[in-house]
């Protein structure tokens, strides 16, 4: 990695560290904690159906039911968005980010940044608007891995709890600490205002930001 440049610029971040990608993780991961108890301790049984998959098959509930069966295809759908190149098409590849942080630490087959440490550029970089169409989708699947696994602990009221806040807990701290400073101004979730958003863009079109 070259040696550490300037950070922030007009109060938004142009390069991330390793130590950003690390806190991004450790609140990301949180929600699956409580997705992941409250799944495997719960089957669904809804209007007098029951789809206790261990019954079906003769084993006793605590055994295998279907949050077991479901949490691992819960948690392999969130990451192949998030992690397998969905969210790179509909949202990375609009950032500068994107595009300058692999030459950066030395390899420009991949990028860093908060969210994702070292993914490969596997698109075109595009800066600039998001369609409505890659902002649904970034939106439904964000919904689908912060309130999916409610659909199996309706009955049980702490974890429904416990997973409303950890999800509110999470966009809140995202939105105050990340999006604020976020340079990918295309992102729905983005909140830089204005001025710092044309100032950015000035240094950026002047390559005062991502130089030699």
């Amino acid at each position: 990695m070259t040696q550490e440049k300037q950070k922030t610029y007009h109060g938004v971040v142009a390069r991330y560290h390793f130590h950003d990608a690390r806190w991004f993780a450790t609140i990301g991961f949180a929600p699956f904690i409580i997705a992941f108890a409250g799944m495997i301790t719960t089957s669904i049984s809804y209007f007098g159906w029951s789809f206790d998959i261990g019954t079906l098959l003769g084993l006793r509930p605590f055994i295998l039911n279907e949050g077991m069966l479901m949490f691992p295809v819960y948690f392999i759908i969130s990451m192949l968005f998030f992690a397998g190149g969905l969210e790179w098409y509909v949202l990375c590849r609009h950032c500068p980010c994107y595009e300058h942080s692999g030459k950066e630490h030395g390899n420009e087959g991949r990028f860093y940044c908060l969210a994702n440490w070292g993914s490969p550029k596997l698109f075109k970089y595009k800066p600039g608007h998001i369609s409505r169409a890659g902002q649904a989708t970034f939106l439904g699947f964000t919904g689908f891995f912060l309130l999916f696994p409610i659909l199996y602990f309706l009955d049980r009221w702490e974890f429904v709890l416990f997973q409303v806040v950890f999800a509110i807990s999470f966009l809140v701290t995202l939105r105050h600490f990340s999006c604020s400073q976020c340079p990918n101004f295309g992102c729905i979730l983005n909140c830089v205002d204005e001025e710092s958003k044309m100032k950015f863009l000035e240094d950026l079109e002047m390559n005062n930001i991502y130089h030699d």
